[in-house]
């Protein structure tokens, strides 16, 4: 923690003019960080704390709700994310290094300050003192001072309003850790993708730039799509004509707003951009079609497997859901090798084919929500118990952020850390410990020998 709290202050944030303006979201951050520290040294238990407007049923049961990481975990990585930077802040597109980095501060500085304990005025001053910090005394310009507080406002509570959506409407599927890194994350990319609604520059061909556009307009596009499937009444047996037109009005509808997003900030073509993106050299059609044969083959396999008797044996439910894992390394370290920008947008299509998979699941759409609810509750175990199967999501974002964080900086090493920790080390500590593991940390259920598998 040291070693953090030294790099903040010594390195600060490169791109901004007056360093020591930098100070602000830094001294936040080591508040929270020996606030969090102070508290796993003391006896408070974290599982008492539970963000207001929600109750503890609505989240998912583990031994630690994960609060700590909530309020640390999106800053700590904005922050990883720009040391050493030294691209041009003022020709930076959408928030730039500036904001994204001062409102993931004021995120975490809400959440933590409102799970602190305090009473409802301390914390309601705290919170708006942080806001004010930030966005009146914070690294970036001094004109538009309003216009800074109602952003950094804006981020604080929708913050505060995602994390009740999710676990109101999702109930059981995520911790409260998990809840807030999946509300801040979504904030940030959202409000990313407005800034570049409003700073529109034409001419956008930079391939880091479009890939990050790409990737917040389907999330955008796969919003809409969603929305609209759980907003119309839809029968609830067999195959219906309707139920299926209404799947595609929906859609072409997200779709329609994806790319008339990326239309209107870059004034490129969105398709012709992607397909020569992707099918534009040889290296990644070869890819495609790696991908297309190992996905065919582990189809046939994991729909063999589906139609095997099911077993109660642990130890091969942890070898069904770890094959997973190693699919993942086999579809994406090699690609990444090979194009790192074909395996950036392969990752937005896959999220956006997930979440609109899942929707249909929850929702038992047109017949096919009960046939892919067996075939996953194969590969489920007791922490899949919410609404929304997460394992496969945490899998493909696992893997995917350091990819799409990636900002050309050519660190093989760091951008496949997910698909290594996920995919290798993650499945060896799993299988480990299972098997052989004997002693357990304190107030969890993981082993000393499958830690001791992950590091080794």
């Amino acid at each position: 923690m040291g070693l953090l709290v030294l790099g903040m202050f010594h390195y600060g944030l490169p791109p901004f003019d007056d360093t020591t303006l930098t100070l602000v979201p830094g001294l936040l951050m080591c508040i929270i960080i020996a606030y969090y520290v102070y508290d796993r040294l003391s006896s408070n238990t974290d599982d008492t704390h539970v963000l207001s407007g929600t109750q503890t049923s609505m989240y998912r049961r583990r031994a630690d709700s994960g609060r700590m990481w909530g309020g640390m975990l999106v800053p700590l990585v904005v922050f990883a994310l720009n040391i050493g930077d030294v691209s041009d802040e003022k020709h930076s597109v959408g928030l730039g290094a500036c904001g994204a980095w001062v409102l993931s501060v004021a995120m975490a500085w809400t959440f933590t300050v409102r799970l602190s304990g305090l009473s409802s005025g301390c914390s309601w001053a705290l919170c708006v003192a942080g806001i004010l910090a930030l966005a009146l005394a914070g690294p970036w310009e001094r004109r538009n001072a309003g216009v800074h507080v109602c952003l950094v406002a804006v981020a604080a509570i929708a913050q505060h309003m995602g994390i009740q959506f999710v676990v109101r409407k999702l109930p059981r599927s995520f911790t409260l850790g998990e809840a807030a890194a999946i509300a801040q994350g979504i904030c940030l990319a959202l409000l990313d993708l407005a800034a570049q609604l409003f700073t529109r520059k034409q001419g956008l061909v930079d391939p880091q730039h479009m890939c990050v556009l790409v990737l917040e307009a389907a999330g955008v596009g796969t919003a809409l799509l969603v929305c609209v499937l759980y907003m119309v009444p839809w029968h609830s047996r067999g195959v219906s004509v309707k139920d299926t037109v209404w799947m595609c009005v929906a859609a072409g509808a997200g779709a329609g707003v994806a790319m008339g997003i990326i239309a209107f900030v870059s004034g490129a073509n969105p398709i012709r951009w992607i397909v020569l993106a992707v099918l534009g050299s040889q290296t990644g059609r070869i890819v495609l079609i790696y991908w297309f044969m190992l996905m065919a083959c582990a189809t046939a396999i994991y729909a063999w497997c589906a139609q095997t008797p099911t077993t109660s044996s642990k130890l091969m439910l942890h070898i069904k859901r770890k094959s997973y894992h190693i699919l993942a390394v086999l579809l994406f370290a090699p690609a990444y090798i090979a194009t790192p920008l074909v395996l950036h947008i392969g990752f937005t299509i896959a999220l956006c084919v997930f979440v609109c998979a899942e929707c249909v699941r929850v929702l038992c759409l047109n017949g096919w929500g009960t046939q892919m609810t067996h075939f996953m509750r194969r590969f489920t175990d007791a922490r899949d118990v919410g609404l929304v199967v997460t394992a496969h999501f945490y899998l493909l974002v696992g893997c995917a952020v350091p990819v799409w964080l990636d900002n050309t900086r050519g660190c093989v090493e760091a951008a496949l850390a997910g698909v290594l920790a996920l995919g290798v080390a993650d499945t060896c500590a799993s299988l480990v410990g299972l098997r052989f593991g004997l002693i357990k940390w304190p107030a969890t259920v993981k082993t000393v020998e499958g830690t001791g598998a992950f590091i080794a």
